[in-house]
């Protein structure tokens, strides 16, 4: 299956295109000094270095929270819009993942534990740990093989509990991470915030848990299925809606700079274009062009994280979504397939398409295959 040479050789593009770029353009070195001077980039405000009392893990947590700082401040407005885009499409992707992990069909096996990935995902990247965590899932998984309802089904419980486990686990902290400094929040509690995001896999991880093994009485079945499908539909149906609204706002304030510029004030017209909030920067260039600050660096940084982690998961739910049409009708119609990710993708980004094709996929197993029975007298 292309999917499965495709995905790892995403996650490998990182090292140049994240990893190698980061060096050459100059936002590791920047990123350093600002560590080595114990001050936030683009501030004189001292650098927060201690937050657990273990050197190694302290040193992580400064590290990122050195590279999230300019994500956070509003200093560099391009950056500012593209990490709003960002955190739906993340978000989202990591709601799909997480999803993946509970079905049936994948118990046991390297698909059930995204908590791994999730970290690798805060540490070496989005781009590089989504892709392959997909490759990993396409290769083991029973649900993408030859999906059915069992395979697929995953707990109540977990369904009913996702909207609110991800508002707790990823939202909250996110709105945190992003309140201006003033005299309730200082620049050493806004650090603090900035830590306390980073390892949200795992707050997802342990509160679903949680309510697996204290919430069996909400999954007795109800003979047709129906209520598991509506918990289901409701979590795709906010997975959705949380990338495409991101996604929709920062591209509507993007062109708005190009469509209507006399509604962006002058400053912020020429920071605020297209071109500069999501145009993609070229490591390829001989000599690569420097960045000029930490803020600058993390935009580009982000920019290929964003495009490489959302190409993945839109490589993915295609892959699982061509797996379905082929085990339950036996053909693919893939003109139609490739118009449903342009337009999705245009409208709701990547990611938003990426949800739609494994919704698509889950409501084709569960009507085609007696995963939700019909009442007496209702019609198909």
């Amino acid at each position: 299956m292309p999917a499965k040479l495709i995905l790892p050789s995403l996650s490998a593009f990182t090292l140049y295109a994240i990893w190698y770029y980061a060096e050459a353009n100059g936002l590791l070195g920047l990123a350093k000094a600002s560590i080595a001077r114990h001050t936030v980039p683009g501030s004189n405000a001292p650098l927060r270095t201690v937050y657990t009392g273990l050197p190694q893990l302290d040193e992580l947590l400064t590290t990122l929270t050195t590279f999230f700082w300019p994500t956070t401040d509003g200093s560099h407005p391009a950056l500012t819009l593209h990490t709003l885009g960002f955190a739906g499409t993340f978000g989202s992707a990591w709601i799909l993942i997480t999803l993946e992990s509970w079905r049936h069909g994948n118990a046991w096996t390297v698909a059930a534990f995204p908590l791994i990935f999730g970290l690798s995902a805060q540490t070496l990247t989005f781009a590089f740990a989504a892709p392959l965590y997909c490759a990993l899932q396409l290769s083991v998984s029973p649900t993408a093989k030859s999906p059915t309802p069992d395979t697929i089904r995953i707990p109540r419980p977990v369904l009913r509990a996702f909207p609110w486990v991800f508002a707790i686990s990823f939202i909250v902290p996110s709105g945190l991470m992003i309140l201006p400094v003033s005299d309730t929040i200082t620049t050493d509690l806004k650090q603090i915030f900035i830590a306390l995001w980073q390892p949200f896999p795992a707050y997802i991880s342990l509160l679903l848990t949680l309510v697996h093994v204290g919430g069996p009485p909400l999954n007795r079945p109800d003979g047709t299925g129906r209520k598991d499908l509506r918990a289901l539909r409701f979590v795709y149906a906010f997975a959705f809606a949380h990338t495409a609204i991101n996604h929709l706002v920062s591209w509507t304030i993007s062109l708005t700079t190009v469509f209507a510029p006399t509604v962006i004030a002058v400053p912020f017209r020429e920071q605020l274009h297209p071109s500069l909030v999501f145009g993609i920067p070229t490591p390829w260039t001989s000599p690569v062009l420097q960045v000029t600050s930490v803020a600058e660096g993390v935009h580009a940084f982000l920019r290929w994280d964003c495009l490489i982690g959302s190409a993945g998961m839109v490589v993915w739910a295609s892959a699982l979504y061509v797996a379905a049409h082929r085990a339950v009708l036996g053909c693919v119609g893939w003109g139609r397939l490739l118009v449903k990710v342009v337009l999705l993708g245009l409208v709701a980004g990547p990611v938003g398409a990426a949800v739609e094709l494994v919704w698509e996929r889950d409501e084709l197993v569960l009507s085609e295959m007696g995963g939700v029975r019909r009442v007496a007298g209702e019609k198909k």
